[in-house]
Order: C-alpha cells, then structure tokens, then sequence
C-alpha cells in the first residue's frame, strides 16, 4: 500500500504542474534532484535533521538549487521542509511519476516467471497486458522459481494470474470443498 503522504503531496505537485502547463519541467528537475539526494544522502539527512532549522533549511536549499531549478520545485521543497516530509521526497516524487504515466495513458510493472524471458515474450506480453489494460505498457522480468511455470503479471493495480502454481492452488481448492460437500468423482459402472 501506498503511503498517504506521499500520495497526497504527489498528487498535489502533479495537479500543480497540469495547471502550469510544466508538467516535463517538473518532471525532470525532480527527476534530476531525487538522483542528487540519492547520491548526496547526507545533504537529504541534513535537510531531514529536527535539530537544524526550517530557516536554515530552506537557505540551504535556495543557495544549492536556486536556478537550476524553478520556482514551483523550489516552493515545493520549501513546503517539504516547512511541514517535515523531506524523508518522504522519493516516494514523493515516485507518486508524481506514478500520476503521470496514468495520466499519459503509461503502465509499468512485473511479469514473474520461473525463468528469465526473451526481449520477444518479454515484449509480446507487454502488448497483450496494454491491450487488456488500454495502456502502452511497460514490464520488468523478476524470476520466482515457486511459479513452476507460466507467468504472474502485476500492472496497474491489477494482477493476472496465469501459472502453473495458481491452476494447481485452484485444483486443491476445487477438491477441498467438493471433499467438505461430501461429493466423489466415482465413476458409474
């Protein structure tokens, strides 16, 4: 489950840059400043840290980021700072990410397998899923040796069950309850 406050502040910067019309502007400068506190975690520490001032906070981010970013991301930092959600930046900016693919008709997910798939399945089941979905879709590959075979897909909030391992979870079932009913499958002679 996605946390609320990285939905809500998400989905607040994402509706702030429809408004603007600066959607790709904002897009790649958070882009570009998500990858900046990766690499710099002790710049994101410090900005994250109770004991250093929003003030400071704030004159920290203006000295490093004024003009290389706009005004809109650096308000928003501001806001971040001023409400303590500094820690919540990446998923923040994941859900902004995550609105803006929906919002353009984009789907990114996995596709689980027992073995790793060529670039052509790979690529036929992201055609199948974006048709079922009406989206382009993108999909990762992760292997699960507990599938046995077939293929789990997991897009867009939805999953499609196709393995091995789902059709015979779903045989035991069926004979649960037909054992719990006290139905047989003997053959009449």
């Amino acid at each position: 489950m996605e946390n609320v406050i990285a939905m809500t502040y998400g989905k607040a910067l994402f509706e702030a840059a429809m408004e603007l019309d600066k959607i790709s502007e904002i897009e790649s400068q958070i882009r570009d400043l998500d990858e900046i506190f990766k690499k710099e975690d002790t710049f994101l520490k410090l900005l994250k840290n109770p004991a250093v001032t929003g003030k400071e906070k704030k004159s920290m981010v203006k000295q490093v980021f004024e003009g290389s970013v706009c005004e809109e991301v650096l308000y928003f930092l501001y806001i971040l700072i001023d409400h303590g959600r500094m820690g919540q930046y990446h998923a923040i900016v994941k859900n902004f990410l995550k609105r803006k693919d929906a919002w353009q008709g984009e789907a990114y997910g996995k596709i689980y397998s027992a073995e790793p798939l060529t670039e052509k399945e790979l690529a036929a089941f992201e055609e199948e899923t974006g048709k079922l979905l009406g989206k382009k879709v993108t999909l990762k590959n992760r292997i699960d040796p507990s599938i046995l075979g077939g293929v789990r897909v997991q897009v867009a909030g939805k999953l499609i069950d196709a393995t091995v391992r789902s059709a015979l979870d779903g045989l035991r079932d069926s004979l649960r309850f037909m054992r719990q009913r006290g139905n047989t499958y003997e053959s009449e002679t």
